[in-house]
């Protein structure tokens, strides 16, 4: 086990200094309990890292999860499950494969990455590597989430299994399918299968409020995010 402070342009605000504690576990040595310690104090994970901001100047990223017991989802959410109910979904070992990182490629070039300058070659060498570190480089307690319609795959997310949570790592889907809301649809099937192995939370990560890109987690609760000793209600 390594620990090291890193610091980088943030992120989520690119003209702040992002300062993050990382405690790194190469060999996924970490146990489940240990996982669940970690994530319970706030960390998340990437890889084979598991890391906490801890910015000088700012405060704004606070982990997030779900309180199982009391979520109930709203008529919103009910329509977005009967819209999908035909797509076959999958639980299970997380796999990757040609056709997950066709997806993978699609996503990243449609919803985050800036590939100016670069050669379709080079783009897909740098997105294979980031697809293996990202989203198939995980401890033996981790899940895969899998989304098809017939045959064709609409989207895939990793999740670590821990004593108290299912905790969302990375989710890719298929970003043109508008009309069925692929990434409130998983959480939401992260929540039925967080009950159904009766878990008390399902962990979403890191919450900014009001960033565009992380705003949405407020309309998953009841909830609680992590201040500096503990978790604590949201209100919502």
């Amino acid at each position: 086990m390594r620990a090291q402070i890193s610091e980088s342009p943030c992120g989520y605000y690119p003209e702040r200094e992002s300062r993050n504690h990382f405690v790194s576990d190469p060999q996924h040595h970490f146990t489940v309990s240990e996982i669940t310690r970690l994530l319970g104090k706030g960390y998340r994970r990437y890889g084979t890292d598991y890391y906490r901001a801890y910015c000088r100047s700012c405060s704004e990223c606070t982990p997030y999860r779900v309180v199982l017991a009391e979520f109930n989802p709203g008529r919103s959410f009910r329509r977005i499950l009967k819209r999908n109910a035909g797509l076959t979904v999958s639980w299970g070992e997380p796999r990757p494969t040609q056709e997950k990182f066709e997806l993978y490629v699609r996503y990243q070039k449609e919803r985050h990455k800036d590939f100016e300058g670069m050669s379709s070659l080079e783009i897909r060498k740098n997105l294979a590597t980031a697809m293996v570190r990202q989203m198939f480089t995980n401890p033996a307690s981790t899940l895969e989430l899998t989304i098809k319609d017939g045959d064709q795959l609409l989207g895939f997310a990793i999740f670590d299994r821990t004593e108290d949570s299912l905790s969302a790592v990375y989710s890719v889907f298929d970003a043109e399918a508008t009309e069925r809301s692929l990434g409130t649809l998983n959480i939401l099937l992260g929540v039925e299968h967080a009950k159904t192995l009766g878990l008390p939370y399902l962990n979403l990560g890191l919450y900014l409020a009001g960033h565009e890109k992380m705003n949405y987690k407020a309309k998953f609760g009841p909830a609680e995010i992590y201040r500096r000793f503990g978790w604590i209600g949201t209100g919502n």
